[in-house]
């Protein structure tokens, strides 16, 4: 079968501690589909068993990959630079890249690449399956209203507007992408440890790239306390981060004579800046005072 018919997928899985689920990650990508795969797992300095089981796992299953290639590291350097050691080594026409507590559901490629056929789309997103540490599913209450008002955007100069006034969440490890956008953005930001999504998001559209949703789950998603997103731990460095996205990305992308932009100024100090008077915030009211929090309210958005 011709390269364009049957191309062969990356899929990167990026660990650092993973032991306790990094062999349902790996089975989850053994069980695919879609089985013209290029598998690389890039570990960031882990001190647990991660490397060894991924090691042994590789001995007993590589047979079923195209390529296997495992990535170690001498030193924690951080999510983003641990995504782009996995990148550099891909060989795949299209990305897939997923945490080491993650898993992928077993069409998640096959159907990736049919809708990416039918829509002609280069970076795609999808919904996702949750679960908790257990392994038990997770009810969601409503939708993600933010990524269903992304994604409805048409063009990607729009999107790129809308993500820098909200950088509303879309779950990264759906990123589905052609690997030649990934070369021309020069891979995720190495300025930052925590955040590799929210850089990639803007780099994209700003090369003109708009980002299609598939409304299908493709991935389970495990919630668990020691998550980068949930450690508690990290708060305060998750919060610093996105104060430095703000300046280097979202500021590029927003006028003050743009009174809507200028509402996400204010946000934007309120959350980074503004400490309260005598101990009391009142945010929720203060916010209120936002230009763009009442145009969200009046395109229907209720969660923002």
């Amino acid at each position: 079968m011709h390269k364009v018919d049957y191309p062969l997928v990356s899929i990167i899985i990026v660990t650092f501690n993973s032991a306790k689920y990094v062999n349902e990650t790996l089975d989850s990508v053994k069980s695919q589909s879609w089985n013209n795969i290029d598998l690389i797992i890039t570990d960031d300095c882990s001190t647990d068993d991660t490397v060894k089981i991924c090691t042994d796992w590789i001995k007993d299953n590589s047979r079923f990959f195209t390529n296997v290639q495992l990535s170690t590291y001498s030193h924690n350097s951080g999510i983003p630079a641990n995504c782009n050691r996995g990148l550099r080594l891909a060989k795949g026409d299209w990305i897939k890249m997923i945490a080491g507590d993650d898993m992928l559901l077993p069409n998640c490629i096959s159907y990736n690449l049919e809708f990416a056929n039918n829509n002609d789309a280069k970076f795609i997103v999808s919904d996702v399956i949750m679960i908790n540490d257990a392994g038990e599913k997770i009810e969601m209450n409503g939708v993600n209203e933010g990524l269903r008002f992304f994604v409805n955007i048409k063009s990607a100069k729009k999107q790129l507007k809308s993500y820098s006034r909200w950088p509303a969440f879309i779950n990264s490890p759906t990123f589905f992408c052609k690997s030649e956008i990934i070369d021309h953005i020069n891979y995720c930001d190495e300025e930052f440890r925590i955040y590799d999504d929210m850089t990639v998001i803007f780099r994209i559209t700003e090369m003109g790239i708009r980002i299609y949703y598939m409304n299908k789950p493709t991935i389970i998603y495990r919630l668990h306390k020691n998550a980068v997103s949930r450690n508690k731990n990290l708060e305060s460095a998750r919060e610093k981060e996105a104060q430095r996205i703000f300046r280097k990305y979202r500021t590029r992308n927003l006028s003050y004579f743009n009174p809507i932009d200028l509402s996400v100024y204010y946000e934007s100090w309120l959350r980074f800046k503004y400490k309260g008077i005598f101990g009391f915030r009142g945010f929720s009211v203060l916010r209120k005072l936002s230009l763009f929090y009442w145009y969200l309210r009046f395109k229907g958005i209720k969660s923002y």
